[in-house]
Parts: C-alpha cells; sequence; structure tokens
C-alpha cells in the first residue's frame, strides 16, 4: 500500500515540477521573444497556470498523500525531502486564496512588462500604481502566511530560510561601518587609468567572447543558451534547459563579460544539480542567497581576478585588437577602481554592496508605511547622493533602473550581500583544497574549480539547507570576516596601501 501511496505522490510532484518548468520558459519567452501587445494575454496565461500549480499544491489529494507518508514514512531520503517541502508548501499555500495567487501572478506578469517600458521612457509615473499594488499584494500573500506583524521578515525569509530584519540589519551595521570609510579613503588616492577599457567593441564579437569564456569556466551550451534583454536574469528551468540573458555596451566589453559570468554562474549551478533529483521539486536552490553566490564567485572571485586577466586578456586581443599592448595588471587594475556610479550594475564591487544596502532601507520604508511610492524616486535619490556622493540624473538612472521589485522580487537584495558572504567562506576553503586554484585560472584550466563547486555545493541542490551547504563545505557558520578579509587584500593591492 505505501509503495502505491509513494507512486501517486512521486507522480503528482512530477506533474507539478513540469508545469513550474513550463511557466518558467512562458516567463522567459516574455523577456526575449514575445511580441509586446501580446502581454495582457500572457499575463492571464501566466495566472492560471500559477493557479493551477496553487490547485495542485494545496489539492485534497496532496493532503492525503502527505498525511499518509508522515505516518509511515519512506525510507528513501530525497523522498523524505519531498515530503517535508511539500508540507511546507502545503501548509502555506493553503492559507492563501487560489484567486489571490492567480490575481498576482497576473498582475507580477504585467507589472514587469510595463516596467521595461516605464524605464526606456524614463517615465515612473507610468509604472507606480502598478509597484504599489505589487507591494499591496506581497503584503497580502505574506500576512496568509502568517508575517502580517513584520512583512520584511516574512518576505526575506522566502529567499532564505531564518533570515531575519534583525540579522540583516546587524550584517548591514558591520558592512557599511567598513566599506563607507574604506571608500572615502580609496576615493582620495591616485586612481587606476581607465583608458585600458575605453574603445569600441561590436556587440557581435563582444558575444563571440563572452561564449569563449563561458564554455571555459563551464557552461553546457547543449544545456543552455543565451539571448539578449533589458536586464539580464537566468530562468531557472530543468537542469538541461537553462537560459540566460545579457546586454551588450559597445563602449566597453567588461560590462557583458562580467554579467555573463553572473548569469553564467548561475546557469552552471542549476546544470550541475543532481540528475536523480529530476522530476522531483528538488532540483532547485537552496536559498537564493547560495544561488548568488555562485553566480557572485564567478563574476568577483573569478572574474574579476588578475589571474583570470592574465590568461583572457590575451584571448580577448584577438577579438578587440585595441586591447594589444594592454598589460594584465593595468587592465585588473582599471576594471577593479572605484567607480562610484548612481547604477548598480556598473559600480564597483566595493560600493555595490551599499547599493544593496539602500534597496533593503527603501523596502523597510515602504513596507512599514513611513515612505509612499510617490516620494519613493525622491529618497532613492538623496540615500544614494548620501551613501556615494552623486545623485541619479533620472529616474531611468534611479528607481527604474532594476527590474527585481516590478518582477515580485521583493526583499531579495540582501540575497546578494549574504551570497557575498558566503563566498568568502568559499573561497577560504576552497583554496585550502586547491592551493594552487589561481595558478590554474591562469592558465585557463578550472575544471578543479567546477568540481569543488559541484561536489559541494551544486549537485546537493535544495536536498540540504543553506546551513548544512556551508558548514559540510566549510566547517564554519555564516560571517562576513572572511569577506571583508577578501576586499581589504584585495582593494589595499589595487590602491598600493
Amino acid at each position: 500500500m505505501n509503495q502505491c501511496v509513494e507512486e501517486r505522490f512521486r507522480s503528482l510532484m512530477r506533474k507539478i515540477d513540469y508545469l513550474t518548468n513550463i511557466s518558467q520558459t512562458l516567463s522567459w519567452d516574455m523577456r526575449v521573444m514575445m511580441p509586446k501587445d501580446a502581454a495582457e494575454y500572457r499575463g492571464a496565461e501566466m495566472g492560471f497556470l500559477a493557479g493551477q500549480l496553487h490547485a495542485m499544491e494545496t489539492s485534497p489529494e496532496m493532503e492525503e498523500l502527505l498525511c499518509a507518508l508522515e505516518a509511515a514514512p519512506p525510507q528513501d531520503p530525497v523522498l523524505q525531502i519531498m515530503v517535508k517541502k511539500a508540507r511546507g508548501q502545503y501548509n502555506k499555500l493553503s492559507q492563501v486564496p487560489e484567486d489571490l495567487f492567480a490575481a498576482y501572478a497576473d498582475h507580477n506578469l504585467k507589472t514587469e512588462h510595463i516596467w521595461a517600458e516605464a524605464r526606456a521612457r524614463d517615465d515612473y509615473a507610468m509604472v507606480m500604481p502598478w509597484l504599489k499594488q505589487e507591494f499591496a499584494y506581497k503584503k497580502e500573500l505574506i500576512s496568509c502566511a502568517g508575517h502580517g506583524d513584520d512583512p520584511l521578515t516574512g518576505l526575506m525569509d522566502e529567499w532564505e530560510t531564518g533570515t531575519t530584519r534583525d540579522q540583516i540589519d546587524c550584517l548591514y551595521d558591520a558592512l557599511k561601518s567598513f566599506l563607507i570609510p574604506f571608500v572615502r579613503r580609496l576615493s582620495e588616492e591616485p586612481q587606476p587609468d581607465p583608458s585600458p577599457l575605453q574603445g569600441f567593441f561590436p556587440k557581435e564579437k563582444q558575444i563571440a567572447f563572452c561564449r569563449e569564456v563561458l564554455q571555459a569556466v563551464g557552461y553546457n551550451f547543449d544545456r543552455g543558451r543565451v539571448d539578449e534583454s533589458a536586464h539580464p536574469y537566468t530562468t531557472f528551468n530543468f537542469r538541461k534547459d537553462i537560459r540566460f540573458t545579457c546586454r551588450y555596451f559597445e563602449d566597453d566589453f567588461t560590462r557583458a563579460t562580467l554579467s555573463s559570468l553572473h548569469e553564467g554562474g548561475h546557469a552552471i549551478h542549476w546544470q550541475n544539480m543532481g540528475a536523480d533529483l529530476d522530476g522531483t521539486t528538488l532540483a532547485v536552490s537552496t536559498s537564493l542567497a547560495i544561488d548568488e553566490s555562485q553566480s557572485r564567485f564567478q563574476e568577483n572571485i573569478l572574474g574579476r581576478s588578475l589571474p583570470f586577466w592574465e590568461h583572457f586578456l590575451p584571448v580577448a586581443e584577438k577579438y578587440f585588437p585595441e586591447l594589444h599592448g594592454v598589460s594584465p595588471e593595468v587592465f585588473y587594475r582599471a576594471l577593479n577602481a572605484l567607480h562610484i556610479s548612481p547604477l548598480r550594475l556598473t559600480s564597483d564591487e566595493l560600493t555595490y554592496n551599499l547599493h544593496l544596502i539602500l534597496r533593503y532601507e527603501m523596502e523597510k520604508a515602504l513596507l512599514d508605511g513611513s515612505l509612499s511610492f510617490e516620494e519613493l524616486p525622491a529618497a532613492w535619490n538623496a540615500k544614494v547622493e548620501e551613501y556615494l556622493g552623486v545623485r541619479p540624473s533620472n529616474d531611468a538612472e534611479g528607481v527604474l533602473q532594476d527590474m527585481h521589485w516590478y518582477s515580485g522580487y521583493t526583499c531579495y537584495f540582501q540575497s546578494y550581500v549574504l551570497g557575498n558572504c558566503y563566498d568568502g567562506h568559499f573561497l577560504h576553503a576552497m583554496h585550502m583544497d586547491i592551493p594552487d586554484m589561481f595558478d590554474q585560472v591562469r592558465r585557463g584550466d578550472f575544471s578543479q574549480i567546477l568540481h569543488w563547486n559541484v561536489s559541494h555545493i551544486h549537485r546537493f541542490a535544495s536536498t540540504k539547507t543553506p546551513r548544512e551547504v556551508l558548514w559540510d563545505s566549510t566547517g564554519e557558520e555564516l560571517s562576513a570576516a572572511h569577506y571583508l578579509q577578501y576586499l581589504t587584500e584585495k582593494y589595499t593591492g589595487i590602491y598600493r596601501l
């Protein structure tokens, strides 16, 4: 009897996995290929799919199967985890009315489409009512899940279980106390020459160069593709169908290179999840912070390192002859110089963290009502000036620059900071296991680095908690210490302090 129950449960979870992946593919199509006028109908389609998923995950059949499997626990450890996660999802979603869930999904897709047009027009007023409703939906949904008194913690917990307002406040206070004076000190030093990054770099050649870089670090093009969109992002689908997008700027090829490494880091993580997890709904990252750690490891730890460009700068010369004669060290210093900007995606590795803290503080104020959506652009600009000493020239450079809030990624930005801190731990442990790792990077050999990430992180997907992933791979609890040490050593070297 229990074998029959187990098979019925597996079958139901496989159907949920299929619908989730179909929804992801439609979402990718909307951002990359879909005709503009199809947005309203696509939103309705996505709302319908969300409603179907909600109905399956909260169905009487799901409750029946979960009760049976909890009464007679299965022997298979993967199935045990599936049951535990399905129960958590059932308990959370069963508190949310199906029509609310579907209405939010429909609104969410339309909001993102309107944001893309509003940013192109530099017209915040065009999307402001939609953003306001987006946050209202989020508060209502998280209230149904029992977080009405503290929606901020509830929404952050959805991206990384256990994340709280107090934890992030404490972490951000530590980061600000280091970053703000350190950035000010560096800004008073002679700055590296930016000219090695300047020139005209045709998009077609950038695409070819990025493809060569991605293949070297481990992205499998037989299991993925790269396209172009207004904002780079990765579609998390089946491990043999992981897609991401990029933007290309012909005055600076490093922006697309680093963006490709970032999104490629996400994709490599998902491409290397265990084959035994196909169709289980467990082939997803254990948390968005762990996922961001993998993207930022490729982008920053590897892609902004001197050994990386000692190998890839001669490769880049094949595509961009004007780089001939530029030394890797000069290029490396230019790439990592302070770039204090109102734009998160063009900021340097240090000030990037201040952009994230700013967004968190805006979210707190919007959720507790101390800041209105009408006041948001002015408040945003003032905070940018306070932290960075620059001011956005328009809303496209300010509150409209990111897709996240307009795509449902509310209270998500701390995932980047947590990911940075995870990277500090992973780098420390990896360097102990592979002492010559950067010599390997200098030779263009990423195989041992990829193997370390796959064997310690990727293959487990969501069968381990983030804390288990960190402890099992490093023997440490999460802190900012290794990350701050990495930043200190790197930037004192770049600025020759």
